[in-house]
């Protein structure tokens, strides 16, 4: 079975998923805005090591939680929609 045709015959819809189980994000937009904060403040806590009051699995749970939220299925519908 070719993977690309099964793909190019998809609802585009059918891609968008990660926001149903982000109630408290309205829209991609706002969800790039959080994943920048905290990638941001993960860069801010590894610099600022020595002066923090957070250990390693602070850091591994922060990591976490921005995997938890990489749209993953939506970054395949753009791959998609950049190569028509």
């Amino acid at each position: 079975m070719n993977t690309k045709n099964s793909h190019e015959n998809k609802n585009p819809k059918e891609f968008l998923t990660t926001l149903e189980n982000l109630k408290s994000i309205p829209d991609y937009q706002n969800l790039g805005f959080t994943l920048n904060s905290l990638c941001t403040i993960l860069k801010t806590a590894l610099l600022n090591r020595m002066e923090a009051d957070f250990n390693d699995y602070d850091l591994y749970n922060l990591i976490s939680i921005i995997q938890s939220l990489l749209p993953n299925e939506e970054l395949e519908l753009l791959d998609l929609l950049n190569k028509r």
